[in-house]
């Protein structure tokens, strides 16, 4: 809260998604979702998710510091230091990603209505794979930036998941060996024969429909390989 980088970098993130926002809307042929997200096609992520994962790589770069700078090589990591990383970088995504939507929404309100402002009809399902995308982003940046040692490093890998990976994985998901995870949850209640409390199959499919999905898979393969990596790079460095 006592450096000034993130309030500048949320609040240029806010002032890009207003006008990319506004921008995609005179232009037309854009789905609502998209508008309020402020996402066009032809980027590979919004400027909410770009933000997020560089102020997660701002956090994971514990040796950008000048005073541990001649450290790099001899500071010990600690994993309650990266879950309190992953924890203040995710409550950094969400308010983010709830304030673009929402500055959004005011923004496109008196210039086109408020039919573009309202929210979707399965806004549920839009909301969780918009939090997840931009949470996502934000644990990439503290990962690669902490096993790299680079901010660079982070902010590259964010851009590296929908720019390499999710074409990747659209190519296995392709495959016709690849089943999909629908009715996992109502085959897990018929084997526990039980049923899952105030409606919980529902979004627990929600949750594997975003993750069988190519950007969904792309960015939990991302972020299992970089937790794995930085595991590595902890153990080596405790022998």
């Amino acid at each position: 809260m006592g450096v000034r980088t993130g309030f500048v970098t949320g609040a240029v993130v806010l002032l890009v998604s207003a006008v990319v926002a506004v921008v995609l809307a005179r232009v037309g042929h854009t789905p609502q979702p998209r508008l309020l997200a402020a996402w066009p096609g032809e980027l590979p992520l919004p400027p909410a998710a770009l933000g997020a994962g560089l102020l997660g790589a701002l956090f994971g770069d514990e040796f950008r510091h000048p005073l541990l700078a001649a450290d790099q090589g001899t500071v010990p990591r600690r994993m309650g230091l990266l879950t309190a990383k992953l924890l203040v970088s995710a409550a950094t995504a969400l308010l983010l990603a709830a304030l673009t939507v929402g500055c959004d929404a005011e923004v496109l309100r008196p210039f086109y209505g408020p039919e573009l402002a309202q929210a979707p009809a399965d806004w549920t399902a839009l909301s969780a794979g918009w939090l997840g995308l931009v949470i996502g982003c934000a644990w990439s940046g503290v990962l690669a930036a902490g096993v790299f040692r680079s901010t660079t490093a982070g902010l590259a890998a964010v851009v590296a998941v929908p720019v390499v990976v999710v074409p990747l994985v659209q190519k296995v998901w392709e495959g016709p060996s690849v089943r999909t995870a629908a009715g996992l949850p109502m085959r897990v209640r018929e084997v526990l024969l039980t049923q899952w409390p105030f409606g919980g199959e529902r979004y627990v499919a929600e949750v594997l429909r975003l993750v069988a999905q190519p950007v969904g898979g792309a960015m939990t393969l991302s972020l299992t390989a970089l937790l794995c990596a930085y595991l590595l790079t902890t153990l080596r460095s405790r022998v």
